[in-house]
């Protein structure tokens, strides 16, 4: 049941005709009193000049009685001949949208700028309030009507509203990257929608956004915690998912909102670049982390910029194991790996980038900070550079041997001694260990003399490291590699010394 309908009334002669909505039918000169059989309200407002309610007031009243509906309340209003006139319009029709439950707004017999105005205070009362009331919104279209049966169709512009709803929380979405509040006018859009497909009896599917809300909703919480795995690189990440429920939800938009096309496209522009990007250290992944470093900055979420910005510069040096943040074989020390040898082949790149994000995350606690222009001024040169750098003349790429590659024959690390020796007794050296290889520690020794082994070898480019039992074999202790887990046992001997 509606809660509360709110009308208008002109000086106008208003003709008998019968209002049809659905499968309804009401034969009166008042498009509120149809509205009123059809809707049940609860409360009615009548906004009307002094004027118009002398012509109509009683008429209406007796109309609304004769039909067992509640009677109108009468809303004062003036002629719109001055801004104060004007504003008291606007503030009385704000106050009549107070209410709980299901408000219909028919804006059949607007005068002047009311309809102006009624489609303003509709975007200021969703704008303000967390939690709006339910709008619905009808127009008897006499000029539409049947000469021949005298029919008037009633006229639901529903959809429109929650088109505009839907699109402010799109633009919002564009221009901060939240999407928390964008998930229920995606839905409530998609119902609106659906009863546009059955009111006009079309064929084929029901339209539906309930994807693309779920989608957006991911979306937006992974760009708002800056959680680049899921954003970039899962298979499908939360942008590629977004990206196809926004190429599904244009046909439905195409069909029977070709305005919304404009605002959608806006929102493919912003996520194609960051789709389909499943290793994040080669030139397609490298791109997708350049256009996220962009959308931060032209966001002025810098903060979020420069970390991008430092992970992604890193991420050129990184292999397999260190380019998939957030997933299972995500391997610390390898990420670890790539960040020294980062230092080492770019060290003043490395100095700058940690001087700039440095002096954002200390938050202004410092003698000098420097001003917010520039920090952004920094960012843009900053992003420029990494986006003209060439992937393929990447300083570490003959180091980057296949990380994945099966290495048949594990890397031996002997540590053993032959005498009783005190702490301070250094480790041999580390063996040449290719990325991802399985590094076996092996040798008679103190057990804290294996605790420094295996310290050291955490920094290493290895993928496992396991420990040698004469009696079993060598006993992986920690993985990093899909091919090995911890507790396994290899049959595999030390090389003859």
């Amino acid at each position: 049941m509606t809660s509360r309908l709110i009308t208008f009334l002109g000086k106008t002669h208003y003709d008998n005709t019968t209002y049809v909505y659905k499968d309804r039918r009401q034969e009166t000169c008042y498009v509120a009193q149809a509205l009123g059989m059809f809707l049940k309200p609860q409360e009615v407002h009548v906004f009307a000049t002094p004027e118009a309610w002398n012509k109509h007031g009683n008429a209406l009243t007796q109309a609304f009685s004769s039909a067992g509906l509640v009677e109108p309340t009468f809303k004062e209003i003036g002629a719109g001949t001055s801004p104060d006139d004007l504003w008291d319009q606007f503030r009385k029709m704000l106050d009549s949208f107070q209410t709980q439950g299901t408000v219909a707004f028919d804006i059949t017999h607007g005068f002047r700028a009311q309809p102006f105005f009624a489609s303003a205070v509709i975007q200021f009362f969703q704008s303000i309030e967390q939690t709006p009331s339910e709008l619905r919104v009808f127009y008897g279209a006499y000029e539409a009507r049947n000469e021949e049966t005298n029919d008037t169709p009633i006229w639901d512009l529903t959809v429109f509203v929650e088109l505009l709803r839907w699109s402010r929380a799109v633009l919002l979405c564009l221009r901060t990257g939240q999407a928390e509040g964008i998930a229920e006018p995606t839905e409530r859009l998609g119902n609106e929608l659906k009863k546009q497909w059955a009111l006009n009896g079309q064929q084929g599917p029901q339209p539906s956004l309930a994807r693309l809300g779920k989608a957006l909703r991911e979306f937006g919480d992974a760009f708002t915690t800056v959680r680049t795995g899921s954003l970039l690189s899962e298979q499908p990440s939360v942008s590629q998912r977004l990206l196809e429920a926004l190429q599904e939800a244009g046909h439905d938009v195409t069909r029977f909102l070709p305005p919304l096309a404009f605002v959608l496209k806006k929102l493919m522009t912003l996520v194609e670049p960051l789709a389909g990007s499943p290793r994040l250290s080669d030139s397609r992944g490298q791109e997708a982390l350049q256009a996220l470093a962009k959308t931060y900055l032209s966001m002025g979420r810098y903060a979020e910029a420069a970390a991008i910005l430092r992970e992604g510069w890193i991420t050129r040096y990184a292999c397999a194991l260190a380019d998939c943040p957030g997933s299972e074989r995500f391997s610390d020390a390898h990420r670890q790996a790539a960040e020294k040898l980062w230092q080492e082949q770019d060290p003043d790149m490395a100095r700058t980038l940690a001087e700039v994000r440095n002096d954002i995350e200390h938050a202004g606690f410092r003698a000098h900070p420097k001003p917010p222009q520039t920090i952004k001024q920094q960012l843009e040169r900053l992003i420029e550079q990494w986006c003209l750098l060439d992937a393929v003349q990447c300083p570490t790429e003959i180091s980057r041997d296949n990380p994945d590659a099966d290495w048949e024959q594990p890397i031996f690390y002997r540590i053993g001694v032959d005498q009783p020796i005190m702490p301070d007794e250094p480790l041999p050296l580390l063996p040449d260990i290719p990325r991802g290889a399985l590094v076996v520690v092996e040798g008679r020794a103190p057990i804290w003399r294996y605790g420094m082994a295996f310290h050291r070898l955490h920094g290493s480019p290895a993928g496992a490291v396991a420990v040698y039992d004469p009696r079993l074999g060598a006993v992986v202790i920690a993985s990093h590699h899909p091919k090995w887990r911890e507790g396994q046992v290899l049959d595999v001997s030390p090389p003859m010394a």
